[in-house]
């Protein structure tokens, strides 16, 4: 399985099973560093769920004039307003091949913010994206997980990460920290996850890693 980040939440993930493209949302296309035209294969585009971090209906436009036979999969809520883009892909609010879908909380937002749908997966029996929740009960072998957010701290996120014993984590959810602090706080994570024997997998944007 190839995993490469493109900004924030943002995931490609290739395997023989299945290639799906994960919460391509706003940072991630003022990035500029997914390059759509250039990408081989589509089979899922996913999104756990609305906010614009996570979701972008321009972006999912991109993507579905490139790949019109992608299937997207994301939950009801979100479903019904990609409905209204009138996309040639189909639109599946649940699982889908190789593709378990799950349901997990968003974590409350600051200050009794309203808050929206979000949906878990796990992808090829082997890595799990829990979009923004914290509240899991598993997780298969690698888990991709939020390390800072409005609604988390990096705390809550180390203690999930040594409750639920992935073999390793994939950080989600930085975009807010710059480079320097980002390089900080990942090598503590390795430091402190790999005494638990918890590989910490530091990705960098659009760069693939195999795991």
């Amino acid at each position: 399985m190839r995993i490469t980040k493109f900004v924030h939440s943002c995931l490609l993930v290739e395997s023989p099973q299945t290639t799906v493209l994960i919460d391509a949302g706003n940072f991630t296309w003022s990035s500029r560093l997914l390059a759509v035209d250039k990408l081989p294969q589509l089979d899922a585009i996913l999104y756990t769920h609305e906010h614009a971090d996570h979701y972008d209906g321009h972006g999912l436009r991109k993507i579905s004039r490139r790949f019109p036979h992608a299937a997207i999969i994301t939950n009801e809520d979100l479903a019904e307003k990609i409905y209204e883009l009138k996309l040639p892909n189909a639109i599946h609010a649940g699982s889908f091949e190789n593709l378990k879908i799950f349901k997990a909380e968003h974590e409350p937002l600051p200050l009794g913010l309203p808050n929206v749908t979000n949906i878990g997966v796990h992808i090829a029996d082997k890595l799990t994206h829990s979009g923004d929740s914290l509240a899991l009960e598993h997780t298969r072998e690698f888990l991709a997980l939020p390390v800072a957010a409005p609604f988390a701290s990096f705390r809550q996120a180390l203690d999930t990460a040594v409750r639920l014993k992935p073999k390793a984590v994939i950080p989600l959810h930085d975009w807010e920290w710059h480079k320097e602090a980002r390089q900080s706080r990942y090598a503590l994570a390795k430091k402190l996850l790999g005494k638990h024997g918890i590989e910490f997998i530091s990705l960098n944007n659009a760069e693939p890693v195999e795991i």
